[in-house]
């Protein structure tokens, strides 16, 4: 892998070898064994990705660590950019009520929604609001906070039951 492209046997290898290092590695700087192991996930697929362009000129190990530390700072600045627009959201939506020919009962309802989506869990209530309020389709959601897809499908899915669940007999 140093002077040549990283082959499946050897990808398979590096994979088995340090896996569970660098999802305990990142565990330990965030607290989220469910996010360590996403972002474990996604420095692998980049290291596949640019398995052909690769020049490794420390050992194996500390190339991957240094990806996921690199995966971890991409995933915080995506967040911080995520919570900008939440928080954009929550102002818009106290705004609402200086909205013309909106009735009290109309309001209650977009209250009572808006509530409902803080109740969210970050990770979940970031996605929700990408799609719904920003219009991102999923394989934008998941480029644009380096997810999967299916992490993207997942949290929607999760967020609809939730929001569904918490609305109910409120609406």
């Amino acid at each position: 892998m140093t002077n040549g492209a990283l082959d499946r046997d050897e990808f398979r290898k590096l994979f088995q070898e340090h896996y569970n290092l660098i999802c305990n590695y990142l565990n330990k700087r965030i607290g989220d064994w469910e996010l360590s192991q996403e972002i474990a996930q996604n420095t692998f697929v980049k290291l596949w990705e640019k398995r052909e362009e690769i020049t490794i000129n420390t050992s194996r190990k500390s190339y991957l660590f240094q990806i996921a530390r690199n995966a971890l700072i991409d995933h915080f600045r995506s967040q911080k950019i995520a919570a900008g627009h939440a928080e954009s959201y929550s102002s818009s939506m106290e705004e609402s009520e200086h909205m013309p020919d909106i009735d009290e009962e109309g309001f209650g309802v977009t209250q009572q929604i808006a509530e409902a989506v803080d109740k969210l869990k970050p990770k979940t209530r970031k996605i929700f609001l990408l799609s719904k309020k920003e219009g991102l389709t999923y394989d934008e959601i998941a480029d644009y906070l380096d997810i999967s897809k299916r992490t993207v499908e997942y949290n929607m899915k999760n967020a609809l039951q939730q929001l569904k669940e918490l609305l109910e007999g409120k609406i």
